[in-house]
């Protein structure tokens, strides 16, 4: 048999997803050709008649599941008997655009969305998946940390090796692909590892942008204007926010664009005070995205792009008094506010010694500029953590789960250390990964680490997925 032909990496946007296939191997298809004996179980009860006492048919429940203006009533209704869990995850797509449409006020946070982090084990050696204990049982084949290589089928050996990834949102992971010596050209891949599904982008030239760059990924799950007809849940807009000399520069790409091209080069107004060190501390952060507008962090302001207007925000941080500049990230409160999670200095009630816990805070109002609500700390060491604990360092919040990663130790290596995630509403930390856990006795780096939850379609089609068989 002839060795199969694989695809050569071009310039121009193509999506490497089969047409006869939904999911071709990303890894919501990988659960759904296992299927455990209980699953099958369930399966041939349904097609036997599976009676919940309600005497309404599958299409009368499914409208009445579309008006649900909450995606947790979604997930409440999934959990209520085997019907109408088929019904919730089998039209997924379906019922997270009602849900959009009908919306009045910000999701609620549903913690199982996070499912790990990606991560930069070295230099030249594509970045890897460690996924939490939770999605390793629903999804088996994480157990081992899986590189972006494997994730769909028919690419070029070794795309994604010295690669780094630059955004992560809804689902969608944005990877900045290897470039050549002394080639300046930007070169930008958006995979959804839950279907298998990679595009690569048109190539940016040096004279088209300029490095460092920060970028963030919108999806149909933004789409938050009920006066025109949602985006379907596979479309998405990059955003990269760049400096030009004496100005602030963005573009944005489009999955439904004509041509599948760039947009062109537009100025971000009243951007002040963003050089060079300001943008690279954006470019290393979290994106985060508010009522219509993305937020970073950069350095000692939130800095903020209204995707109508393209008219800049500036945010003065909360005060925390403990490393504000270095140990920040942004998220979104659970009523839909833009929220601030910073390392801050607590005292120990028992021995009153300085030690670190983790401060929360979210914007007052969106009219009010610099006004912060006041700040909660958490306790987690002594309580979680050891007590000896000496520093934490956050690495990611993801922002519809609200789920914070975060490393922490007692010594002075910040790369050598253990990789917990916490749940800011439950206030609950599990290890997520250890660094006694690399290959061939290699300590793993967290470096370039960003956070990884699913989008809401793709969890709601996972509901019906019972746990692989031990």
């Amino acid at each position: 048999m002839p060795p199969r032909r694989r695809a050569r990496l071009s310039s121009r946007p193509y999506s490497f997803i089969a047409a006869s296939e939904q999911y071709p191997r990303g890894w919501l298809a990988a659960r759904r050709t296992r299927p455990s004996k209980r699953a099958r179980r369930a399966v041939t009860t349904i097609a036997q008649g599976d009676d919940d006492g309600t005497p309404l048919s599958d299409e009368i429940l499914v409208g009445i599941f579309a008006d649900l203006p909450d995606f947790s009533d979604l997930v409440r209704c999934a959990a209520t008997c085997r019907r109408w869990c088929r019904l919730v995850s089998g039209e997924a797509e379906f019922l997270c655009r009602a849900a959009r449409r009908h919306r009045t006020a910000p999701p609620s946070l549903i913690r199982s969305l996070a499912l790990g982090f990606f991560h930069s084990p070295r230099s030249g050696v594509a970045p890897r998946f460690a996924a939490t204990a939770s999605a390793t049982r629903q999804f088996g084949g994480l157990r081992q940390q899986p590189s972006l290589n494997a994730l769909v089928e028919g690419l070029d050996d070794g795309l994604f090796d010295a690669s780094r990834v630059v955004a992560s949102r809804n689902g969608l992971v944005v990877v900045e692909l290897r470039r050549r010596k002394r080639e300046r050209a930007v070169k930008l891949c958006v995979c959804n590892p839950m279907t298998g599904e990679v595009t690569i982008l048109p190539p940016l030239g040096g004279k088209e942008i300029t490095s460092p760059f920060a970028c963030t990924v919108l999806t149909a799950d933004d789409d938050d204007d009920s006066s025109h007809v949602s985006e379907p849940p596979s479309s998405y807009r990059l955003l990269i926010v760049y400096g030009r000399r004496g100005f602030t520069a963005c573009r944005t790409y489009a999955s439904d664009g004509s041509g599948g091209g760039w947009s062109p080069e537009a100025k971000v107004w009243d951007a002040i005070g963003l050089r060079t060190k300001a943008m690279a501390s954006m470019a290393t952060g979290t994106g985060v995205v508010v009522r219509g507008v993305a937020y970073w962090h950069s350095r000692s302001i939130v800095f903020g792009v209204q995707l109508g207007t393209l008219r800049a925000e500036h945010l003065s941080m909360p005060l925390s008094g403990h490393d504000p500049a270095g140990n920040t990230l942004l998220g979104v409160s659970p009523d839909g506010r833009l929220r601030v999670v910073q390392v801050v200095a607590s005292v120990c009630p028992t021995t009153f010694k300085n030690r670190v816990a983790i401060g929360v805070c979210a914007r007052s109002a969106p009219g009010g500029k610099d006004k912060w609500d006041p700040q909660t700390v958490i306790e987690v060491v002594g309580r979680v953590l050891p007590a000896e604990t000496t520093w934490m360092q956050l690495q990611w919040m993801c922002e519809k789960s609200g789920v914070v990663f975060f490393t922490a130790g007692c010594g002075g290596d910040h790369q050598s250390s253990d990789v917990y995630a916490m749940s800011l509403d439950k206030q609950q930390v599990d290890k997520v990964a250890s660094h006694q856990g690399g290959e061939g006795g290699v300590v793993p780096s967290w470096e370039g680490l960003h956070g990884y939850e699913m989008d809401q379609t793709s969890y709601l089609r996972s509901l019906a997925m019972d746990e692989d068989d031990p």
